[in-house]
């Protein structure tokens, strides 16, 4: 039952995300194969939807409408507390017990099916969102003293990606100043309250999407405390040293990226097959980016942000590129380039 409540909160929580079984199960720490009986049987409950083909589950009834009692019965429907009728009846406690047990027993499943009645998964959700937020306390206050730095008079600043890496904190933010709106990635490294370094880097936010429907700013915005830091931030360097250092290598790409690859940047459609072609074009015209350094690299559990030197044309420019990571596989991107002031 508890992974049945884990799986439910984590599909109303991360809603948007669209969320695979197996991206469940590194939740719930277990297998796949377990994730899909057990939404196999909340679907047969009327708790969620599943699309055939599509790696998408969904909430079939708001969270306040689903009692714990509904999703005990969907996966667990079984008697809570069991007497054991092996026993022997000659004996005086072996003839007895049953009984004694039995309607002790019954009692106590009523009370507690009662209580599981009363209780709905609205409830659970917001116990684990205030935990969560408690530990959170540390990276709410770093985030405060950034804001103080970046909110300025006719400043709007609306933080989308929070990344907390030791003493340094990544904001992916839209901003507002004067009325225009821009994207930015800004950049912290704390010594106890006192910010020691800043980094920034801004791109006009365009209204047009991407050619596959995404913005500068869409997707997912959770970490995954699943993903270690550390795992994350190696592919990450790892991936910019195969495919991008010195020059574009992509043909190394199939290694590091997934073949659905989504991609934010204005103008550059989904696939790993079209970043590929674009590339190539660009290369065969002399206006491809040579990455020379990597200088920070900022891991969060399954988001990295690096920050790199590099060119085009003959310019010198920086890059920020924010990568998520799925099945071991960089997933996604959003990215801002400028050239260096």
């Amino acid at each position: 039952m508890s992974d049945a409540i884990h799986t439910l909160a984590l599909l109303s929580i991360r809603e948007k995300e669209n969320l695979s079984s197996t991206q469940i199960a590194q939740s719930v720490n277990t297998n796949p194969v377990l994730i899909r009986q057990l939404v196999g049987d909340l679907k047969q409950a009327g708790l969620v939807s599943t699309q055939r083909g599509v790696s998408k589950i969904t909430l079939l009834k708001a969270p306040e409408d689903i009692s714990l009692l509904a999703i005990y019965q969907a996966v667990d429907d079984h008697q809570l507390l069991n007497v054991d009728i092996n026993t022997n009846l000659n004996c005086i406690v072996g003839g007895n017990i049953q009984s004694v047990l039995g309607d002790y027993y019954q009692e106590l499943t009523e009370k507690v099916k009662q209580q599981l009645g009363q209780t709905t998964l609205a409830d659970m959700i917001a116990q684990i969102l205030a935990q969560a937020n408690a530990k959170k306390g540390p990276l709410m206050k770093k985030i405060d003293l950034a804001l103080q730095e970046l909110q300025k008079a006719n400043t709007q600043v609306k933080v989308v990606r929070t990344l907390l890496d030791g003493d340094w904190l990544a904001l992916h933010t839209l901003t507002t100043t004067d009325g225009v709106q821009s994207v930015t990635f800004d950049v912290f490294q704390f010594a106890g309250d006192t910010v020691q370094k800043q980094l920034h880097t801004a791109t006009p936010y365009l209204e047009t999407p991407t050619p596959s429907g995404h913005t500068q700013l869409d997707g997912p915005v959770m970490i995954d405390a699943n993903f270690k830091a550390e795992e994350t931030r190696q592919l990450v360097t790892d991936t910019i040293n195969a495919t991008l250092m010195n020059g574009p290598h992509l043909e190394h790409a199939d290694a590091y990226m997934s073949a659905d690859y989504i991609q934010h940047h204005v103008g550059i459609p989904d696939g790993l097959e079209t970043v590929k072609k674009g590339v190539q074009m660009l290369k065969s015209v002399g206006k491809e980016s040579i990455y020379t350094a990597i200088d920070h690299v900022i891991a969060d559990g399954n988001f990295a942000l690096a920050i790199s030197e590099g060119h085009a044309e003959g310019i010198d420019k920086t890059y920020y590129d924010l990568f998520r990571v799925e099945d071991n596989l960089i997933a996604e991107h959003w990215d801002i380039v400028n050239p260096v002031k």
